[in-house]
Order: structure tokens, then sequence, then C-alpha cells
């Protein structure tokens, strides 16, 4: 019995049927080698643990030195038993980053820049074709600190509009900025089985004793991955993206919207 099917035996019909179509849509998808951006967070792992029979991956995790994200990239990687290789953030490395995310695929908010440079770094840094993602997780999953205080029906509307301006906005947007660098970036919870089962189980049922996104808890806590019970980091924080930013806007003087604004590549 391998950790899928081990992962089965304690489940809701509804979260079972969730990770069929996560599966399936894995074994659907595989090309052979493959990057996959990791955090070590719950997302990336159980990505990672559920892909792990269909793909020769390698992980890989951005950040600066000594940040969250590069630790538990480590450890995760190490559980799960998969080559690792970190790639450490330099300010040089970061602002050349943001000029790209700006200038050429049009990002100008500081908040979504810092999210979006961990995908350009590894499109510029890796051999491998095809990425896979973790994106989407959170808007369909219950991910986000605002959601916690919203009632069940609040929740349901947000879910739906937030996957919607993802789907649209800005998984386009990660889809072509990948194709700039010759890669194809895979989300798969972005895959429109698994979003028709994760939009099945009830928004009640989202937030548990382990905390949010309950449903990919509870099937990463049947496979034994650690990450069950990790928090949720953003990724702009994980990886010292936005402390660097902030730094570096400081010590010109000005708002970190204007430093994104006049940053040199």
């Amino acid at each position: 019995m391998d950790s899928r099917e081990r992962a089965i035996l304690n489940l809701d019909k509804s979260v079972e049927e969730l990770l069929r179509s996560l599966t399936g849509g894995l074994e659907r998808i595989s090309k052979g080698r493959t990057a996959v951006l990791f955090s070590g967070g719950l997302d990336s792992s159980l990505l990672t643990a559920l892909a792990q029979p269909f793909s020769e991956l390698r992980l890989y995790t951005v950040g600066y030195p000594g940040s969250h994200d590069l630790e538990a990239g480590r450890r995760g990687a190490e559980e799960i038993g998969l080559p690792w290789e970190p790639i450490l953030l330099d300010d040089v490395l970061l602002r050349k980053a943001i000029a790209h995310l700006r200038d050429q695929v049009g990002v100008t908010d500081p908040v979504t820049i810092s999210f979006e440079v961990p995908l350009y770094v590894v499109c510029t840094h890796v051999p491998e074709k095809v990425l896979l993602s973790g994106q989407g997780a959170d808007e369909l999953f219950g991910g986000y600190a605002r959601y916690s205080s919203m009632s069940p029906e609040e929740l349901g509307e947000a879910r739906i509009a937030d996957l919607k301006s993802l789907l649209f906005e800005g998984y386009l947007r990660e889809v072509r900025m990948a194709q700039g660098f010759g890669k194809t970036l895979v989300c798969p919870y972005l895959d429109p089985k698994v979003i028709e089962a994760g939009l099945c189980i009830p928004t009640e049922e989202l937030f548990g004793e382990m905390g949010n996104k309950q449903p990919l808890r509870s099937i990463a806590q049947g496979m034994g991955l650690s990450a069950a019970r990790a928090p949720k980091k953003a990724a702009q924080y994980g990886s010292g993206v936005m402390k660097a930013m902030k730094r570096m806007a400081a010590v010109q003087g000005v708002d970190l919207g204007r430093w994104v604004a006049e940053v040199k590549g």
C-alpha cells in the first residue's frame, strides 16, 4: 500500500474525491523532468508527494540566506527524499527580478511583485522546462488569514471571486511569464476537476483542528507529511523578499511604491 492509498483510508468522501482529482491531474500532466517551486509548506509538499510516482522531480527553494523558506524547504525535501537545491537571493538579483516584472510583465504593485519574484528566479535559474506550482490552494481551500473571520456564506462568495480573479489575471500572467523563458507552468490546484472537487467541500469544512485548508491537511496527514501542520507563510515573507524591498526603500528614503517604480535592474 503506497502513501496515497494510506491517505484515502480515513478521508471523508468529498476529500477522497479531491485526492483522486489531484492524483489524476498529476498523472495526466506528467512530463518527465519537472522543477517544483518548493517552499516546504503544505501546498508544495503535498503536490510533490503526490507527483513523485509520475515525474522526475527536483525541488527548488528561493530565498534570502537565513529565510524561513530555505530552512523549511531543506527539511521538507529531506523528509520526502527528493533532490533539493536552494536558489539564494541577494539585492542585485532582487532588483533585476523587480525590473523585469515591472517592465516586461507589467506588474507595478509591490505586494504582487514580491510574491512573483520566486517564479521569475526559478524561470531564470533552472534547466527543467516544466515547473510545478502550488498556486491556487489558498483561494480554493481558505488559506488566507482574512477568510478565518468570514461567515460560511461570505467565505463561499470570497473563494469564488478570488478564484476567478486568479484564473483570469494572476495565473495567466504567470503562465505567460514562464512561457517567455521557455517554461511550462503547471498548477494542479487550478485543474478544472480539482476546482470542481474542491468547491464541493462545504466552506465550514475548510477549517478544523489543524487550522485552515483542512482538506489538504487531512490528505497530507494521511500521507505522513509533517507539513500537514505547517502554518501558512506568505511567499513574499517566507522568502525574505518583502523585508529586503522595505529595507532598500528605507535606505533611499522613499515609500515602497516609489522605490519599485524607480529601481534599476
